[in-house]
């Protein structure tokens, strides 16, 4: 199927193969050939169609002669194509072939014989349009205007605009947005100027100079207030929010960016501010590294600053995964693996041996359930770091593995190499190389073969089993970190389990103490130990953990309760399931509660209608589940497991029982 603009219709001229080293699996973009080097974007946000009016002008490189430049498009309508001189410019809109066709379309624009040309691209975000989530007011925390937002990684960007939509493309951008008084649009730069007021609309532009990758261009637009949190951060949430964000953020971001810096060798911060943007809790992640404002869920302001590991994470992404890029989605471990071991080494700095020693066992009962579970859905493929994903669309393929087993991987390289400061000198080093690149895990294979040549011990390293191994690594981590915090909360479920019951003082433990206990606990019920649901409501009565404010906590007793099948359990698991939306508490949760009651799965599945972001929705019959396009994947998943038809009706993929 083609849809044709610009010229009358006519054959294409035969393009030219790419490289394979100039091809993305998940793109189609032909970037080996005609590269996208910058991107001017403008965008008109419609509330009530709930479309985005957009005019992209993308300056396009010629890098060996190409009669095309082919860009990534989902569900986008397509307007025009003009060049420089406003001329119209034959384009087409094709299908890809198979397995391409499964992630979007090829928008395949001729270009002229010069080296260098801009190209400008009129269109409109569709219902479809993966990348956006539309919130009425009713579903905001404030109640008084709707909000909007984009979400692209990892390929939902070409739902927003055309582009080149794979980590091996980086751009500068500009953005200009215009919203509705008297919102606000908060984007992925730096703001150019004050906003400027026509009619009853407002224009907010911004810059992005730093070469990023297409997911990194990112809006929210809501009725915002902003406070300073730090020498060169703001804060944006809503009214009602924004005191227990700025009391959560407060000065702790200015010592987490130094604290990073210390750890990647004084690599310098190039991004000039580091924002945070506080979305709702239904938000899919607990936080997106959006360069200059990283979106934040509610959910990770439990009020004593105990997820603020969250935020650390996100603030290391501005050297590893947004300066130093992973080319294709199968090495996607050198984003968010380096960055895990990264951050827990600036809470190690901050908090001390023993807190980094914590997270990482919390890490490492975090990977035993990925694991477990990816091995349950007959994926074990996915188990490994660098997984064959080609044919998949890669947010089918995330887990906790590329965050767990990466940062795994690069501790055991630590005590390989002699320690904390070799590994510093070589991340100065790695970033100092690779910056404002996109690399393969060759690449970082290779330059840390080079850099520690003269240690003996890299020979001892088994590439070929951490890297391509399923499962679990051979690896025994309990042996080399200080297990002081860890051994707390383990006596403690150990007391649970043996005598079900314990007079251990708890007062002083941290909330990762908990949640090491709690995993320990639904560890031994996954390898066969019954806890009675006597217990359960012994440590509901003593610790009341119902009633806990930490996201972590919370999910994590509601999984023990639906896997000892505690039906006092159920009620809770209902409320956790209507209030949050991040993909690592929601999946493993809606299947420990299939297992346990699965109408009460369905029936807590279609109770959610207007509740998120919004996930569900109901048709007018109330028989029919829906969900927002960006959820669709994961809902296919659900559907699996459920036993669930799904069609289209209108503009939602409708789930049926």
């Amino acid at each position: 199927a083609k849809k044709e603009g610009g010229q009358p219709k006519k054959k294409p001229a035969q393009r030219p193969a790419t490289s394979v080293k100039g091809s993305c699996p998940h793109s189609v973009a032909n970037f080996s050939e005609a590269l996208v080097e910058r991107i001017d974007l403008q965008l008109k946000v419609d509330f009530e169609e709930q479309v985005l009016q957009g005019e992209c002008k993308l300056t396009v490189r010629s890098i060996k002669p190409a009669p095309h430049v082919i860009l990534d498009t989902l569900a986008l309508a397509i307007e025009s194509v003009t060049d420089d001189n406003g001329e119209p410019v034959h384009w087409e809109v094709e299908e890809s072939p198979p397995p391409k066709s499964n992630f979007g379309q090829s928008l395949v624009i001729a270009l002229p014989a010069s080296k260098t040309t801009t190209l400008s691209i009129k269109y409109k975000t569709t219902e479809k349009s993966t990348a956006l989530q539309w919130l009425t007011k009713e579903q905001t925390q404030g109640k008084q205007y709707p909000l909007c937002f984009t979400q692209s990684q990892a390929i939902c960007g070409r739902s927003l605009l055309p582009c080149q939509d794979t980590p091996s493309v980086k751009a500068p951008f500009t953005i200009s947005v215009t919203v509705p008084e008297p919102l606000t649009a908060v984007a992925s730069g730096e703001p150019s100027g004050d906003p400027e007021s026509s009619g009853n609309f407002r224009t907010f532009r911004y810059e992005q100079k730093v070469p990023v990758m297409s997911y990194l261009i990112a809006i929210v637009v809501a009725h915002l207030e902003s406070c300073q949190i730090g020498p060169r951060s703001k804060c944006y949430a809503e009214p009602g929010v924004i005191h227990a964000a700025q009391k959560e953020f407060q000065d702790i971001v200015e010592d987490f960016i130094l604290k990073a810096q210390e750890v990647v060798g004084g690599a310098k911060y190039e991004w000039g501010s580091y924002n945070v943007a506080v979305m709702p809790s239904s938000f899919a992640y607990g936080g997106m590294e959006n360069p200059n404002c990283t979106f934040m869920s509610a959910s990770l302001i439990p009020g004593d600053r105990s997820l603020t590991p969250t935020l650390a994470h996100e603030i290391v992404h501005s050297w590893i995964g947004n300066l130093v890029t992973n080319a294709f989605w199968k090495d996607f471990w050198l984003n968010e693996g380096f960055t895990r071991y990264i951050e827990r080494r600036v809470l190690g700095k901050i908090f001390g041996p023993a807190f980094r020693g914590l997270l990482l066992l919390v890490g490492y009962n975090d990977l035993i359930k990925a694991v477990d579970m990816l091995n349950q859905q007959g994926t074990p493929g996915l188990t490994r770091l660098e997984p064959e994903i080609d044919e998949i669309d890669p947010d089918d393929a995330f887990s906790r593995v590329p965050y767990e087993k990466g940062s795994l991987f690069l501790f055991y390289l630590e005590q390989i190499v002699g320690g904390e400061q070799q590994m510093t000198d070589w991340l100065g080093a790695y970033v100092a190389a690779f910056r404002e690149r996109s690399i393969e895990t060759e690449d970082c294979k290779q330059h840390f073969l080079k850099f520690f040549k003269g240690v003996k011990r890299i020979k001892e390293i088994d590439w070929e089993h951490w890297l391509h191994g399923e499962g679990l690594p051979d690896f025994d981590l309990s042996s080399y970190v200080d297990r002081s915090l860890v051994d707390e909360s383990r006596a403690l479920a150990d007391s649970w389990l043996n005598t079900s019951t314990s007079d251990v003082e708890t007062g002083h433990m941290k909330a990762q103490q908990w949640m090491l206990f709690l995993d320990h606990l639904i560890n031994a019920v996954v390898a066969g130990t019954s806890i009675s649901h006597d217990t359960l409501a012994s440590m509901e009565s003593k610790y009341k953990l119902s009633l806990t404010k930490n996201v972590e906590v919370s999910f994590r007793w509601c999984l023990l309760g639906c896997k000892c099948k505690w039906p006092v359990c159920l009620d809770w698991t209902e409320k956790f399931l209507a209030n949050h939306g991040r993909g690592v508490y929601v999946k493993p949760l809606y299947m420990a509660l299939k297992a346990f009651d699965a109408e009460r799965a369905i029936s807590v599945f279609q109770q959610n209608r207007g509740l998120l972001e919004t996930w569900f929705l109901f048709d007018k019959q109330e028989s029919n589940l829906c969900c927002f396009p960006i959820c669709f994947s994961m809902l296919q998943n659900l559907k699996d497991r459920f036993g669930l038809k799904c069609l289209w009706i209108g503009r939602w993929p409708v789930l049926l029982r």
